[in-house]
């Protein structure tokens, strides 16, 4: 699969959160590597702490402010982080076209349980972490939501696989691990492991 440089800003926001905020758990692995370990616990608190996390959808069908509004539930799985929480919109308004006409509906406020599962594939060669979200078909009783209207929305970001810029994130991530913001470090590992999602990093050679 061709991997997308990251357009998905819901997961980019939800990893600058983590790197961010959480009360990360420094480590020496080998000489000179940082190895920082994030609980699901954690990283449930550090997100909900963030909220609301703005999506930016839009898209030809769909315009207004949508946002993460809530985060229930966060599991940290084999090579996945699993979320559920409700994603809300202000201000939406659906376009669409018939016989050759435009027509624009407003849909106003709407409110949707969604479940999402971020699963990880860290590339060690080039260094680079990718995302792909994936959301499950709604249950019957999800579909008579009026605000089920957002699931084709949010379902066209899943089975795509996206692009962490590390770069970006890294000057907060050396901040919380060394509180030595100028040092340069490149990440030699990224995954989950017993519920816990675990980044080793190590001093970049200039």
């Amino acid at each position: 699969m061709i991997a997308t440089r990251i357009k998905f800003h819901l997961a980019l926001a939800l990893f600058t959160c983590l790197f961010l905020l959480s009360g990360m758990i420094p480590a020496q692995a080998e000489k000179g590597d940082i190895t920082v370990a994030m609980s699901a616990e954690t990283l449930l608190q550090t997100i909900r702490g963030a909220l609301p996390i703005p999506i930016d959808a839009q898209s030809r069908h769909m315009s207004g402010n949508l946002f993460v509004d809530s985060l229930d539930n966060l599991q940290v799985r084999d090579q996945s982080i699993f979320l559920q929480g409700v994603v809300a919109g202000r201000d939406l308004v659906m376009n669409t076209n018939l016989g050759g006409q435009d027509f624009s509906m407003k849909l106003g406020s709407m409110r949707l349980p969604v479940t999402c599962e971020l699963f990880l594939r860290f590339d060690k060669q080039q260094k680079n972490l990718f995302i792909t979200p994936k959301f499950p078909e709604p249950n019957k009783k999800e579909e008579e939501n009026p605000a089920a209207i957002l699931f084709p929305l949010l379902t066209s970001f899943g089975g795509k696989e996206y692009m962490v810029e590390f770069d970006s994130i890294q000057p907060y991530l050396m901040k919380s691990a060394t509180n030595d913001p100028s040092v340069t470090m490149e990440p030699i590992d990224i995954h989950t492991a017993d519920g816990v999602l675990v980044v080793t990093m190590r001093p970049k050679v200039l």
